[in-house]
């Protein structure tokens, strides 16, 4: 196979588009918290208009995702101010054996072994490696659609195996 190079950016709103559609692969999303809270708010006042305790519990449940979702949102968009390498585009080489990256951090090479699982969308592939580290590819990067299948067919050499979809 023939290395597929790849140059992409990613500012602030289109990686919380990314983390977004990355916590609603994984979890529940954003849309999912809300509706959450939404549902837990219509129910618990009614439960204590008719003075059932437990009405206070979904109250409870209500105000934890809507906390859970702000925070979340803050945690994320710091992480991207401190993220070095989406000062600058990012060139990424994909190989039979390796991943070689160019970004504002510097260039690094990596084994495709260093990787342990993915995640496609239909906007997205996620590369995860160990300790919460993501590679976050945008398919936009990909303007040939026969790009995508070379990229899947590395990850399928690779052996690695793609995450499940949960929830939403």
């Amino acid at each position: 196979m023939t290395p597929l190079t790849l140059t992409y950016s990613l500012s602030e709103a289109q990686f919380m588009q990314a983390a977004r559609v990355l916590w609603s692969y994984r979890a529940i999303g954003d849309r999912g918290n809300w509706v959450v809270v939404i549902l837990c708010l219509c129910v618990g006042p009614v439960l204590l208009l008719n003075e059932v305790s437990t009405g206070w519990l979904f109250i409870a449940v209500a105000v934890f995702f809507a906390v859970l979702t702000w925070i979340r949102t803050v945690l994320w968009r710091r992480a991207y101010g401190r993220m070095v390498k989406y000062t600058a585009p990012i060139t990424a080489t994909f190989a039979p054996d390796h991943v070689t990256t160019n970004s504002a951090e510097g260039d690094s090479t990596l084994p495709w072994s260093f990787f342990k699982s993915y995640a496609e969308t239909p906007d997205y592939v996620f590369l995860f490696g160990p300790k919460r580290t993501l590679s976050i590819i945008p398919k936009s990067a990909l303007p040939v659609p026969e790009d995508i299948e070379t990229l899947r067919d590395f990850i399928t050499a690779a052996h690695l195996p793609r995450k499940k979809m949960r929830w939403t």
